[in-house]
Formats: C-alpha cells, structure tokens, sequence
C-alpha cells in the first residue's frame, strides 16, 4: 500500500491494539494516522465485510452477500474473497473491492461523496 493510493479520511486497523484508526495526512513517502502510539505501530487494511457495508449505509440485498448502495450493487464473491461492484443501471462490473479503504475510495471517485459511518 503506497500513499498515493490513500486519502484523508481512510479506516485502518492499528496492528498492536486493534484500534481503528484513521489516515489525518499524506506525505510523499509517509502516511499519518490517528491517535498516539508510543511504540512503533503499523496499520493494516481492514476487510470489508457485511457489517462495514452496513455501516457506510448499504441496504442489504439478499442475505449478507449483495448490498446496494447509491447506483452499486455489491456482490460478495466467497471463491475471490472480495466484492464485486456493479452498476444497477447498466449491470456492468465495474471493480473488485477488498478492503474498507477501497470502498472509501471508490464511492469519493464515482460520487465525489465521503462515505460516512451511519448511525
């Protein structure tokens, strides 16, 4: 994972506590997360599952494996172990998506919308 491919905002898990913790900057080479760490502490992606999509206020679909969001259907693929992303439009496949930080990425590019936690 390179820091251009990240934005502010993005959700990670914190390898030492299991905390999520959020990217607040970007620099060439360095990515800086949320909270204070005394040690020294690596982040690692966080698996987009069921309950993620539930919370960025997907509708469920059909059991937990597809979910709408926006103009997205997302269809869990279990052989793959990722999302499919299609367009309920046009039923085209768009992408694959794998983890939490993707699914950010990929609503703010095709919506240029936050994704934001529901309550």
């Amino acid at each position: 994972m390179k820091p251009n491919e990240l934005r502010l905002g993005n959700l990670f898990i914190e390898e030492n506590s299991n905390k999520i913790i959020e990217v607040i900057g970007l620099e060439k080479n360095r990515v800086v997360f949320s909270g204070m760490f005394l040690d020294k502490w690596q982040a690692r992606p966080i698996v987009l599952t069921a309950e993620w999509l539930l919370k960025f206020g997907s509708k469920p679909r059909f059991q937990n494996t597809e979910f709408i969001y926006n103009r997205f259907r997302i269809v869990f693929k279990e052989s793959y172990g990722y999302w499919y992303v299609i367009d309920t439009d046009s039923l085209a496949y768009i992408t694959k998506v794998e983890f939490v930080h993707e699914w950010q990425n990929f609503i703010f590019t095709l919506t240029d919308n936050e994704l934001t936690l529901a309550e």
